[in-house]
């Protein structure tokens, strides 16, 4: 038998990564603005953010993504009101069909946000330079990345931009997958009731599953346990008061239900490796 290998096509094949980043902005935070002449992909994870591209300024509303285009002027900011986070991913490449997406805003689905959260897990492995830090100029490749993480890295970040581009027909009206409705709606629970003091049966409850149901669904999808996901929730939730600076430490212990400020303190520890006052000196530094 004499078989003939078929060689896939590469429609989209990115060259290189130039930095991959998630900043936990300060509410007052602003960068002034920069070009240069790769790609470069701006997600709104945490509240609303205002970017500007060429001479446009816009408005990121949470879970929305923007493509900037080679050469482009952009940047961006908080609203001043909250703190906010993104994610930023900066690579290179010939890739002409990116600009069908390119200038647009785009709702992005529960897989694009698989992707990017894929993404970000990998380059957390992959790479040694913090992905909060400002100001990077070349990411510096860790000695002990986990098997893979950078082959994954482009594999998830040519996946988002396929889809993306498969979906520039209508990209402000993506709607989540039939099987992720459900999953969807029990996350968007979690995150509106953040503040509250939740139990797993509640959550199970709610949404009228077993306790077996929902556990084998949270570690299927997100590699974790219900409350470790909703305690993770509230960690994030107090970074960002943290970053208001509205409220003290008591406050944001009493504002998301944690029962005592010792508590919140050795949860947060446990959470992040730091304590929330060396969280908040690092957001001022």
């Amino acid at each position: 038998m004499n078989y003939q290998i078929t060689k896939l096509k590469n429609d989209v094949a990115i060259d290189g990564i130039y930095t991959i980043h998630y900043f936990e902005y300060a509410r007052d935070f602003s960068f002034s603005g920069e070009s240069h002449d790769f790609w470069e992909l701006v997600y709104a994870d945490k509240r609303s953010l205002i970017i500007t591209a060429g001479s446009e300024q816009m408005k990121l509303e949470r879970g929305q993504l923007y493509l900037h285009r080679p050469n482009e002027y952009h940047n961006i900011r908080c609203e001043a009101e909250h703190a906010a986070n993104s994610v930023i991913i900066s690579f290179g490449g010939e890739l002409p069909a990116l600009y069908r997406v390119a200038g647009k805003i785009v709702t992005c689905a529960p897989e694009h946000k698989r992707l990017l959260s894929g993404i970000i897990r990998e380059a957390a492995s992959a790479f040694a330079t913090p992905l909060g830090l400002l100001g990077v100029r070349k990411m510096q490749q860790a000695d002990d990345a986990e098997f893979g993480s950078e082959q994954l890295i482009r594999t998830y970040l040519e996946q988002l931009l396929i889809l993306l581009i498969r979906a520039n027909s209508d990209v402000r009206e993506i709607t989540p997958e039939d099987g992720s409705r459900q999953f969807s709606v029990i996350l968007r629970y979690l995150e509106e009731n953040v503040s509250k003091k939740l139990r797993f049966p509640d959550v199970a409850k709610r949404f009228n599953l077993s306790l077996s149901v929902l556990k084998r669904l949270f570690r299927e999808r997100m590699r974790c346990g219900v409350m470790e996901y909703f305690t993770k929730l509230k960690i994030d939730a107090a970074k960002e008061l943290i970053r208001e600076k509205d409220l003290n430490f008591t406050g944001i212990a009493e504002e998301l239900s944690f029962g005592s400020s010792q508590y919140f303190s050795a949860v947060f520890r446990r959470v992040t490796g730091m304590s929330p006052s060396e969280y908040a000196a690092s957001v001022r530094e």
